[in-house]
């Protein structure tokens, strides 16, 4: 909007009329417009003006108090007795009855109209209250901050039901996709609303100031926190926010409609492995900690400074500071597993398991075999609740929680409790992997040491004692990618290295059993790599195919276990369509595989029938998804290889086959032809000058 023009629902002989002060106000002067949204409560009305003309700042600000068609003439005659009373610094609009969103809007483009030098908008909900300083400290958070700040927030001290709402830390745009942290009582900068940005009109049942900041957030927008700021929120047993929080999931499937970039799988990882907010790996040789959520962007800290992060975390959270998942190993053997490619693999296999069980162990053991393996040993809890720690382990991996709430003084941290809806148990893997050097490390003793070492600080600095006033719970914990990831039905996605020049990322999915499957991997991987694919490949399986060195040339390797990280017997894991028997995962299992290739743009299927029964759930979220059907060697018939997948033909993209007989077999059971591809054809693809960006357009391409 132009600066000095009128909003068209209002003319300025109106305003004039109406108010009788805009004529003797001096409004170039106003840099900051409060707008106080009112619809019935006029005796609140009312305290929440007088909190707003108490401010100390060292510039000018108005009070836009918007009549949102109220059918209480109070509450008309409450905003002209203050306006009467205040010339020149409340105005009062009347307008029919819109909702919170409209009347919020209507206060925007007179203020934007009215005052040409203003500098920000802030919004305040007429059954709430502000501190005397609180425009000053936000409008000047707004002044020193960069360009890319949008708006300033602050903490909420609740009232009525008395609360303090924490949002301390530096602003974390991935916490404000799953968790509002700006309450609408926020101050919004000129430079966001000049962007055209405005409350959805349509939210009508509550949290529309959330999909507000999303929408700045869209545009490039971040927010910056202010703390002490003074806002004070009214916490009632039943309000507008109450009503929401009962019809919180379609609220939140519209918020994330209206804004699919902001949600979509890969966007999501992109912010995580940005935040490194996923793991803290303690190095007991080095005494440092790695913060990361992908190997490949990791920040380094001191022992001490994560142990605070850690205890602050249940106080004063800053989301993403304090990891939710703490890993116990070397950063010698980090480095080696770095350099393998295996370390994110092994990580994301230990966050499998430790959504299973308390803890997950690794005992590597270097063997002359060249196949990398996995065995597993169960370590019980025993009646009380506890689960001892293994003695023989390198690595040992657990949610972060689990040691927070085992501190208190005189805790022993050779046996940890529990967590509810666990199984009482610690997942012990095995790793047969040829060629390491050996180590004398025990993590079980350093993770010991670690928590004694934690309870002594907790002691020192008194993070036991109580706040004056109960604090909200709902950020209180340390950072778990469950809360991220919730509204895909999963609780986590691995963190395979999105990268920010917007490089394609490939999974090859092989499982053992399938002799000559991982060469046939290596020549998609060829093909892809040459078109500047990144590739990386999952095994899902307890081994290596035996015979094959795992190459260097893909960006990372995953063997991700299916026996190892089994919950129940493997009995029924199969289903028969027409004769042929079609292995499956079980449930931890499927959501294992689905949440490992979450992220990928492509998905290739090679002699896999455990993939099969997962890429429709792919496809769903919007992932290209190929099969590569291979048969040389295979132990079981072409035709029951062609039958299995024919059963899930609809889950796949494109069906590429090796030659013309079995292109031939592949029509006779059903498999549509235009989704059937020659190998010759993808290769001579790679031949051309045009980059592969999706197979089946190509290949469609190519067959026209």
């Amino acid at each position: 909007m132009k600066r000095g023009r009128w909003p068209s629902q209002f003319s300025k002989d109106k305003i004039l009329r109406e108010n009788q002060l805009l004529k003797d106000s001096d409004s170039s002067a106003v840099r900051v417009a409060i707008i106080v949204p009112a619809y019935g409560q006029p005796a609140l009305t009312a305290e929440a003006l007088r909190s707003a003309l108490s401010q100390e700042t060292d510039f000018s600000y108005a009070i836009v108090l918007v009549n949102d068609g109220c059918p209480d003439p109070s509450t008309r005659d409450i905003g002209l007795t203050f306006a009467t009373a205040n010339p020149g610094r409340i105005f009062y609009l009347q307008k029919s009855n819109g909702g919170l969103s409209a009347a919020r809007n209507t206060g925007i483009d007179f203020a934007l109209a009215a005052f040409p030098e203003l500098e920000a908008v802030y919004f305040l909900d007429c059954d709430n209250r502000i501190g005397p300083h609180l425009l000053q400290r936000l409008l000047t958070a707004l002044r020193t901050s960069e360009e890319h700040i949008g708006w300033a927030y602050a903490d909420v001290d609740k009232f009525g039901f008395a609360e303090f709402g924490d949002t301390s830390g530096p602003y974390s745009p991935l916490e404000h996709l799953f968790r509002n942290v700006s309450e609408a009582g926020s101050m919004a900068a000129r430079r966001m609303l000049d962007a055209g940005i405005r409350f959805d009109t349509q939210m009508r049942r509550g949290v529309e100031d959330w999909e507000f900041w999303l929408q700045g957030l869209e545009r490039g927008f971040h927010g910056v926190h202010v703390p002490d700021a003074g806002f004070r929120y009214r916490r009632r047993g039943e309000s507008m926010l109450v009503a929401a929080e009962r019809d919180f999931g379609p609220i939140l499937d519209y918020i994330r409609s209206r804004h699919p970039s902001l949600f979509r799988p890969e966007a999501l990882l992109a912010r995580e492995i940005a935040e490194k907010s996923r793991y803290a790996i303690y190095h007991p040789d080095t005494k440092r900690v790695s913060r990361l959520t992908a190997p490949s962007d990791r920040e380094c800290l001191n022992r001490d400074d994560y142990l605070r992060r850690l205890l602050r975390s249940r106080e004063r959270p800053e989301y993403g500071r304090c990891p939710g998942h703490l890993v116990v190993m070397d950063e010698s053997l980090y480095d080696v597993l770095a350099e393998r490619r295996m370390l994110a693999g092994i990580l994301w296999t230990l966050e499998c398991a430790v959504r299973r069980a308390t803890f997950a162990a690794v005992s590597f053991r270097s063997t002359v075999e060249t196949v990398p393996s996995w065995l597993r040993e169960n370590i019980l809890g025993d009646h009380t609740g506890v689960v001892p720690l293994p003695n023989n382990a390198q690595i040992i991996a657990l949610e972060a929680s689990v040691l927070l709430s085992h501190t208190r003084p005189g805790s022993k941290f050779d046996r940890l409790p529990v967590q509810a809806g666990k199984r009482c148990e610690g997942l012990v893997l095995t790793a047969n992997m040829p060629g390491l050097p050996p180590s004398e490390q025990n993590a079980a003793a350093a993770l010991t040491e670690l928590g004694e070492t934690l309870a002594g600080l907790a002691l020192r600095e008194h993070a036991h004692l109580w706040r004056a006033a109960p604090l909200v719970r709902y950020r209180s914990h340390p950072a778990m990618p469950r809360d991220i990831y919730a509204h895909l039905g999963l609780s986590s996605i691995f963190p395979c290295a999105v990268q920010a020049n917007d490089t394609r990322r490939a999974a090859l999915v092989v499982e053992p059993g399938f002799p000559g499957a991982l060469a046939a991997a290596d020549r998609m991987r060829d093909l892809l790599s040459c078109r500047g694919w990144n590739v990386d490949l999952v095994i899902i399986g307890d081994e290596i195919e035996a015979g094959h060195s795992a190459s260097h040339d893909y960006t990372e390797i995953v063997l991700l276990p299916r026996e190892a990280l089994r919950v129940s017997s493997g009995a029924g894991d199969y289903r028969i369509y027409n004769g042929t028997v079609i292995p499956c995962l079980d449930g931890f299992g499927v959501e294992d595989a689905i949440a490992t290739l979450a992220a990928y743009q492509l998905v290739v299927s090679v002699a896999s029938t455990l993939a099969h029964t997962i890429m429709g759930s792919l496809r769903h979220l919007k992932i290209e998804t190929c099969c590569l059907l291979h048969t040389q060697g295979s132990q079981r018939s072409p035709a029951d290889l062609i039958n299995a997948c024919a059963a899930f033909e609809q889950a796949y993209d494109a069906i590429v086959i090796e030659d013309q007989p079995l292109f031939h077999l592949c029509r006779a059971f059903g498999i549509p032809q235009r989704k059937l591809h020659l190998w010759r054809d993808l290769a001579a693809a790679a031949k051309s000058a045009a980059p592969i960006t999706r197979i089946t357009t190509t290949l469609e391409t190519l067959r026209a």
